[in-house]
């Protein structure tokens, strides 16, 4: 289903952006309009051969792990330092430094993020999305998050789930390691900035015949990061990229983590506030599941249909009363479980003022009927009575689009073996091996001789 107003060449301009969605979308311009000029120094640093390694991407690393060596011995990789946006990125001999091919896509806590193009093994010019990950050693929380994302991303296989085609770093020795590259097929223009566009233009591009189909995609990933048990933690319209024809990517899994049902004390403040639900924000019932995930949906799902946020908060108090005053406060039997994890919070929780739920047909009249019913069973405090993923997958809003034999789901759960009692300096060996025995495939940037 292609975007209204967009067309082969505006899909070649859109920039998977990964700035937060309080902040402004525009894309910020490369700096300067001059071709760069790569530095005169390259660096050349040891990557294993592909050619004679096992294309098996899946196993886990483990403490102490050696590089593996090729009959022939390492491949060299040389670096040329570009700056973009006063960022210097070091692209490896291969990738474009063409002014005209590179974009600056954005930037977040954890990152920037460039586009540009570069040759891959099968012979195709691919455009793709270089991360570099901001100061990745901080902390032992900042190293542990970057081995899950660079995890992930190696061993996710999904059409709807962006992938890693390339991990490298310009440094040459492990004890002078402190750079981070991860590198991804360009998915297209992120749906924050197409809502932007839209306000700025006047262009729709995303109609309400357009939003059920995107969110079936969202909800097709969902169902298979679940089934490996993992939760995204982070969705957000700046983490979804659309192509014009409404092909849907999941972004960054930077916050993504293993789902262990007996933990109770899984990191709030994870997600972008306009889309955490209340359990993360405001309660914690025996510790956060995967229908934290779900609440997202529901806030995505309102901000396509209405063209802007449902739940703009600009603090965590303004976000619970905007939460509550359209979806209530906490029943009896939720205020029971919040109890029963905490008897402070649901003090905390009974000071705000009581809301009675809205009804949904009024609040968003004008609105497809199914759209509304959706988001009615969707959008609920209870974790418990919230609509699931696989609940929403069968809801009729859906059924123009469901195909229930295209719906895969993970062969097994993904164990990251992200041990939390893991130090910084382990977790950058760690990462150092992740490197070094990268494989990647035939989408993978070809590695010049």
């Amino acid at each position: 289903m292609p975007l209204s107003g967009t067309n082969a060449r505006e899909e070649s301009d859109v920039a998977n952006t990964n700035s937060d969605d309080e902040n402004s979308a525009e894309d910020e311009a490369v700096n300067g309009s001059e071709e760069p000029t790569p530095v005169a120094q390259k660096v050349q640093t040891a990557v294993a051969n592909p050619e004679q390694q096992s294309t098996n991407t899946s196993s886990l690393p483990t403490e102490g792990s050696i590089a593996r060596s090729t009959e022939n011995g390492p491949v060299q990789r040389r670096f040329n330092y570009v700056p973009v946006n006063t960022v210097s990125f070091a692209l490896p001999d291969g990738y474009s430094t063409s002014r005209s091919d590179i974009e600056f896509l954005g930037s977040g806590a954890y990152g920037n993020v460039i586009k540009t193009l570069v040759e891959c093994r099968d012979g195709e010019v691919r455009a793709v999305a270089v991360k570099k990950f901001r100061d990745p050693f901080c902390d032992q929380l900042q190293a542990r998050m970057i081995y899950r994302e660079i995890k992930l991303l190696q061993i996710m296989r999904h059409d709807g789930v962006i992938r890693a085609i390339d991990l490298y770093t310009p440094n040459t020795v492990e004890h002078e390691f402190k750079d981070v590259y991860v590198v991804t097929e360009y998915a297209g223009d992120s749906i924050v900035k197409i809502l932007h566009d839209q306000k700025v233009t006047g262009r729709t591009h995303i109609t309400p015949e357009h939003v059920p189909f995107i969110i079936y995609q969202l909800l097709r990933v969902l169902k298979y990061i679940h089934s490996a048990n993992i939760i995204h933690r982070d969705l957000k319209p700046g983490n979804l990229a659309l192509t014009s024809d409404s092909d849907l990517t999941v972004l960054d899994f930077g916050m993504a983590r293993s789902l262990e049902r007996t933990e109770t004390s899984l990191t709030q403040y994870v997600m972008t506030r306009w889309y955490r639900s209340p359990e993360v924000i405001y309660w914690n019932i025996d510790g956060y599941n995967e229908q934290v995930d779900v609440w997202s949906v529901g806030c995505i799902t309102a901000e396509l249909m209405l063209g802007q946020p449902l739940f703009p908060g600009e603090d965590t108090n303004a976000q619970y009363e905007m939460i509550t005053s359209l979806c209530g406060s906490p029943d009896e039997e939720l205020m029971r479980k919040i109890e029963a994890t905490s008897p402070a919070t649901r003090r905390v929780v009974e000071s705000y003022p009581f809301h009675k739920r809205q009804n949904f047909t009024q609040r968003f009249s004008g609105c497809p009927p199914l759209f509304i019913d959706f988001l009615d069973k969707i959008l609920v405090l209870d974790p418990e009575k919230r609509l699931t993923v696989e609940g929403s997958l069968s809801h009729p809003y859906f059924a123009d689009y469901v195909d229930a034999t295209d719906e895969p789901t993970a062969p097994s759960s993904f164990d990251l073996n992200d041990n939390p009692s893991r130090s910084r300096d382990e977790w950058k060996g760690i990462i150092w091996q992740e490197i070094q025995n990268f494989v990647g495939d035939d989408a993978s940037p070809k590695i010049p001789s």
